[in-house]
């Protein structure tokens, strides 16, 4: 072999040409104009050789117009130009730059993993830019779909070792994901345990409420019927008439409870705090009690210790826990048990706390369902024979009305058969002035005028008849309407002194009565009270801006009506 053959001059063309791997060689000009592409390129980007060799490459290749996010010309210039600037290799990160199709009418999607060299002369001036590119489309696909990984990695790992550190890094990643749906599996088997628990208490409430519902509507039920037996029997009328009144109060007293702890969930309880001694709040709850610790022939014992009590706070509310709390002990004592409750000052560094126990000889709570006394749902009492009666929402409640008085209610109890305390905690604040006593007189006479005319609205045939012939039990004159536009009529023809008009009447509705009822009428002497079963400071504020003097929530105790429709009351 000739040693000192060389190659002849015009074969370096067809080598580079000929050359593996996609090569564009640029001049370091204004525009970079192509001056030479291997075979592969062409290949690559779906050119000829002779459409594309003495063109800007910006203009051989330029962006794909339906991509108007694309900066993949502004990317190579920007590299392009770094090359001149350096005189040293530009390495770029993958880039998404798509090519014109064979036919012209359009882009294929392509990703190049490219790189820019210099040629330098040996006294170091530019001479031309050599681009190089690797199709690296079908790895990003592979990538974005995130399908056969493994596979992906092994056909891509021998490219180079840019792309076999990206594999690394979402393989990497991919662990990380699968670490994570691990930790999502474990939270959706957690949340699906509570949510089967908490399927099976709510079960549990919805039997008992079916079975509390019952009982007070199988007595009326059951007197109303023996009514009619023995209605020319004026006293077993009137004890069948209080038996009535009882059940009825008992309904009343359930519906309450549920509509207060809706109401206290959904953060729409507003409390009215003002200064109060706590020991006024256990007194009057205790007085509410006492019938029913002396129909089960409880002990009560109680014991105050000195000290001040003052708070601010909802006083109706507190009622309405420590009778709950004294009402469940009475509940579940057995006839000749003992129920003590204690009021107690506590120190707890800077703060004062009033600390109340009630504390009972009662049936107790059992070890499973302790910590989870205060829970929605959850019944201590699910037997069939349901001596405690009760929805089982009430301690619920308490806690709720508790925590937003900023206090704490704990429950302990040994187990069945061994009684149970709970413990009520509030801060006390000695800064809180009381107000003066005020001079309790007789009740305040009802100012009725013997000629109140009264309009009921009301759609339900037997409340309005109901309601109709109680307002003239009165001696209110009474006239009613089934519909809004009926009473809306009556309304506006002879407007009486008084229209009680249920707010959830069918087509035009008790806010739209008051409204054109006030913008015909104005706001002087017809008074407006708004009637229905929705509570809540929204449905108030409503019946406010639709023109309502009052709102009144269903059921309304009969023996109110006159107080409530009086004149004066309602700013006559």
């Amino acid at each position: 072999m000739n040693s000192e053959y060389t190659i002849p001059l015009q074969h370096f063309e067809l080598l580079f040409n000929g050359s593996p791997g996609s090569f564009l060689i640029l001049l370091p000009d204004e525009s970079f104009t192509i001056v030479g592409v291997t075979d592969d390129y062409l290949r690559d980007t779906l050119t000829r050789r002779a459409d594309i060799l003495g063109k800007p490459v910006f203009e051989a290749f330029p962006d794909n117009p339906c991509t108007p996010e694309a900066n993949s010309t502004r990317n190579l210039a920007a590299s392009l130009q770094r090359v001149v600037k350096t005189r040293t290799r530009d390495l770029m990160a993958i880039q998404r730059y798509d090519v014109r199709n064979q036919s012209g009418t359009g882009f294929e999607l392509r990703y190049w993993s490219p790189v820019n060299v210099p040629v330098l002369s040996p006294d170091g001036t530019l001479l031309y830019i050599v681009h190089r590119v690797e199709n690296v489309t079908d790895y990003v696909r592979l990538v974005e779909e995130k399908k056969n990984q493994q596979q992906q990695t092994a056909e891509l790992s021998a490219r180079n070792q840019q792309m076999e550190a990206e594999i690394l890094q979402n393989t990497r990643m991919l662990e990380e994901k699968n670490r994570e749906l691990r930790q999502a599996n474990d939270a959706l088997s957690q949340y699906a345990k509570e949510a089967h628990d908490e399927a099976r208490n709510k079960d549990e409430f919805l039997a008992m409420l079916a079975h509390e519902l019952r009982n007070p509507l199988a007595g009326m039920s059951a007197s109303l019927e023996l009514l009619g037996i023995f209605g020319n029997d004026a006293t077993k009328a009137v004890e069948l008439r209080d038996v009535c009144y009882r059940q009825l109060g008992n309904l009343t007293r359930m519906v309450d409870d549920l509509l207060d702890v809706s109401r206290v969930s959904r953060g729409t309880v507003e409390l009215r705090k003002k200064p109060l001694d706590l020991r006024d709040v256990l007194d009057s709850a205790l007085h509410t009690l006492r019938r029913q610790f002396d129909d089960g022939s409880l002990s009560v014992n109680t014991r105050i210790a000195s000290g001040a009590y003052r708070l601010l706070g909802d006083a109706t509310r507190l009622e309405q826990v420590i009778t709950n709390l004294l009402a469940n002990a009475a509940k579940y004592t057995q006839n000749g048990g003992q129920v003590d409750v204690v009021l107690e000052n506590e120190m707890k560094g800077n703060q004062s706390w009033a600390v109340l126990a009630v504390k009972d000889t009662g049936r107790g709570i059992p070890p499973d369902k302790l910590d989870a006394i205060f829970d929605m749902f959850v019944q201590v009492d699910t037997e069939i024979d349901r001596a405690g009666g009760g929805l089982g929402i009430g301690l619920t409640l308490v806690q709720k009305l508790v925590e937003m008085h900023d206090g704490i209610v704990t429950a302990y109890s040994d187990g069945l058969g061994t009684g149970s305390t709970f413990t009520l905690r509030l801060p006390l604040n000695a800064a809180v002035s009381m107000p003066m006593p005020s001079v309790r007189g007789g009740a305040m006479p009802v100012v009725q005028r013997p000629d109140t005319r009264v309009l009921l609205i009301e759609d339900n045939a037997d409340a309005r008849e109901t309601l109709k012939h109680l307002l003239h039990a009165y001696g209110y004159d009474v006239e009613v309407a089934a519909t809004g536009e009926e009473g809306l009529q009556r309304l506006l023809a002879h407007p009486p002194d008084v229209a009680i008009i249920d707010i959830g009447l069918p087509g035009l509705d008790g806010f739209e009565v008051a409204r054109r009822t006030r913008a015909a009428l104005g706001v002087g002497g017809l008074k407006l009270v708004a009637l229905s079963g929705y509570s809540g400071p929204d449905t108030e504020k409503k019946a406010k801006n639709a023109g309502f003097d009052l709102h009144l929530v269903k059921p309304v105790q009969p023996a109110e009506l006159p107080k409530i429709l009086s004149i004066d009351r309602l700013g006559g």
